[in-house]
C-alpha cells in the first residue's frame, strides 16, 4: 500500500510540475507575441509622429506586424494582426488580397489601419470584403505610405519590411475579424 501511495504522489507531483512547464512557456511565446505588436506600433510612430495621435486617439486600430504578398498577374497577400480598442488587445484580424493585373516580385509590409470611431470599425468589419486598384513599385524598405486625413473615418498606413515588386492591379482584400475571449 505503500508503494501504491508514493507512485501516486510522484505521479501527481510529475503531473504538476508538467503543467506549470506548459504554462511557463505559453506565457513565453505570448510575452514574445505582445512585443512584435509594441514594437511595430512604435517604429510606425517614430516614423510619422503624427501616427502617435492616432494610435492614441482613434477608437480602434488593427496591426499587421507582417503582410506577405507575391504576384505575377495573379497576385495575393496574406497577414495575420490584432484589433486594439484605446490600446487594449480586443480580437485577431486576419487579411487575405486576391489581385489580378500587371505584378511580378514579392514583399513584405506592415500595416495599420486606423478607426476614428466604433461605428466605422463595426462597417469595415460587417463589410468583410473591400476592393480596390493599387499601383506601387516597391525596391527594398521604404517609409510609411498612406495620407494622414484626420476628417476620414478610415485611415491605412503601410510600412515597407523588405521585398521587390511591380504592380498594377486590381482586386479584393477579405478581413475577418475574431473578437477575443478574456478568460
Amino acid at each position: 500500500m505503500f508503494k501504491t501511495l508514493l507512485f501516486s504522489l510522484l505521479t501527481l507531483l510529475s503531473l504538476v510540475h508538467s503543467l506549470e512547464a506548459r504554462q511557463n512557456s505559453q506565457q513565453q511565446i505570448e510575452v514574445a507575441e505582445n512585443q512584435v505588436y509594441t514594437t511595430t506600433i512604435r517604429s510606425f510612430m517614430a516614423e510619422d509622429k503624427k501616427l502617435e495621435y492616432l494610435v492614441y486617439n482613434s477608437a480602434i486600430y488593427i496591426v499587421f506586424p507582417s503582410i506577405g504578398k507575391g504576384g505575377l498577374i495573379l497576385g495575393g497577400a496574406h497577414g495575420e494582426g490584432r484589433v486594439f480598442r484605446r490600446g487594449l488587445w480586443i480580437g485577431d484580424i486576419t487579411m487575405s488580397q486576391y489581385t489580378i493585373g500587371f505584378q511580378i516580385g514579392g514583399q513584405t509590409y506592415r500595416e495599420m489601419i486606423f478607426f476614428k470611431t466604433e461605428d466605422a470599425f463595426k462597417a469595415f468589419t460587417n463589410a468583410g470584403l473591400l476592393s480596390g486598384t493599387q499601383s506601387s513599385i516597391i525596391g527594398g524598405s521604404a517609409g510609411i505610405s498612406g495620407d494622414i486625413n484626420i476628417d476620414s473615418e478610415v485611415l491605412v498606413f503601410t510600412m515597407g519590411n523588405s521585398g521587390a515588386m511591380l504592380e498594377a492591379t486590381t482586386g479584393a482584400q477579405d478581413f475577418t475579424y475574431t473578437p477575443k475571449i478574456n478568460k
